[in-house]
């Protein structure tokens, strides 16, 4: 399931990247933050792709798994996303632009600790074509938990 959803998600960031430079023009990328975040998402979108389409990759002597690709793609991603945020916090420096990057901090740990999971192919993460139920149940139960959390978070601030 993970290999499956990874070219989706590849191609959407990677949309996502075009679109944003189509829309701001690529002169923004003179700042090298804005340059090391959109370098990030490019690669993550790239590494992706790569891990849904190829069993392994041959680099010298060595083979790469798929999932080492998608767990790679991940960390980048956070990466990614954890230095806009923190960049953004501390240009604007109000309360509210901090908790956001607290938030993205924390997202992008958990993130981050996915794509070393998948990378190594540990005994957390579930990399079958077809997930168990428990680990099915367990993933909406934390989408719905975390969609609440959210709910209350928009409400309250």
């Amino acid at each position: 399931m993970i290999r499956r959803l990874a070219s989706v998600a590849g191609a959407v960031v990677l949309v996502f990247a075009g679109g944003f430079l189509a829309v701001v023009g690529r002169d923004v990328l003179i700042d090298p933050v804005t340059a090391t975040v959109v370098a990030g998402l490019v690669l993550a979108s790239l590494l992706w792709i790569t891990g849904s389409l190829t069993d392994s990759v041959s680099l010298g002597r060595r083979t790469v798994p798929w999932n080492a690709f998608i767990g790679m793609a991940n960390v980048v991603l956070s990466v990614a996303v954890v230095l806009l945020t923190v960049r953004s916090a501390v240009a604007i420096d109000d309360a509210s632009s901090w908790l956001i990057a607290a938030a993205m901090l924390a997202g992008g740990t958990s993130l981050s600790w996915q794509g070393v999971q998948i990378a190594v192919d540990s005994r957390h993460v579930d990399l079958e074509a077809t997930p168990s139920s428990g680990r099915v149940l367990a993933v909406v139960l934390l989408v719905a938990g975390a969609f609440g959390v959210g709910l209350l978070a928009g409400t309250v601030v």
